[in-house]
């Protein structure tokens, strides 16, 4: 087949501009599985350090003849740090469970973001033409974004939702021709 072949192109037909181009194309934007992975294995490896710990200080308790002032100190670090790495480990897998069922789908009709959980879903669309601005704010230690409708809805997330915020922002916000805005 060569290019004598294929039909000329009508004016006006087709996509017009580089904005139609990139929401011809569909692109789903979620978490990095192998970050998740680590994350998730992070908090695992934690929760065995934590156990080792609470040994280390069991292990200063006995014999009970040499019981010492510095021993209780012993006892008291190890525990406190089993303490504070077990809950590090369960904040942890918390924070990072959900994070794997976040995902934003963009195609040509709009932006479908499902920000919310199995047991708790939120799904909200965005038809590209009624996206009124997509805006940032730094609160904490997060940098928010949202992406707000014309009739008042609006989608946030933050690096608590997605661990690349935003490369997510970025993207809705070229597809829809606009720029990111400081909220």
């Amino acid at each position: 087949m060569n290019t004598a072949e294929f039909p000329a192109p009508v004016p006006g037909a087709g996509i017009t501009s580089q904005i139609e181009l990139n929401r011809s194309k569909p692109k789903l934007l979620r978490n990095s599985r192998i970050l998740l992975w680590m994350a998730m294995s992070l908090s695992i490896a934690g929760v065995f350090l934590a156990a080792c710990m609470v040994l280390m200080a069991f292990s200063l308790v006995f014999p009970l003849s040499d019981f010492t002032l510095a021993r209780v100190g012993g006892i008291v670090n190890w525990a406190a740090g089993a303490l504070v790495m077990s809950s590090l480990c369960f904040y942890l897998w918390s924070l990072v469970r959900p994070m794997a069922g976040y995902k934003v789908y963009l195609d040509s009709r709009g932006v479908n973001f499902s920000l919310g959980t199995k047991k708790a879903p939120a799904e909200l669309f965005m038809a590209w033409d009624q996206i009124s601005a997509v805006k940032t704010k730094r609160a904490g230690m997060a940098q928010q974004y949202w992406v707000e409708a014309k009739d008042g809805s609006e989608a946030r997330f933050s690096s608590y939702v997605f661990l690349r915020p935003r490369k997510v922002a970025r993207t809705i916000a070229k597809r829809a021709g606009l720029a990111i805005q400081k909220g």
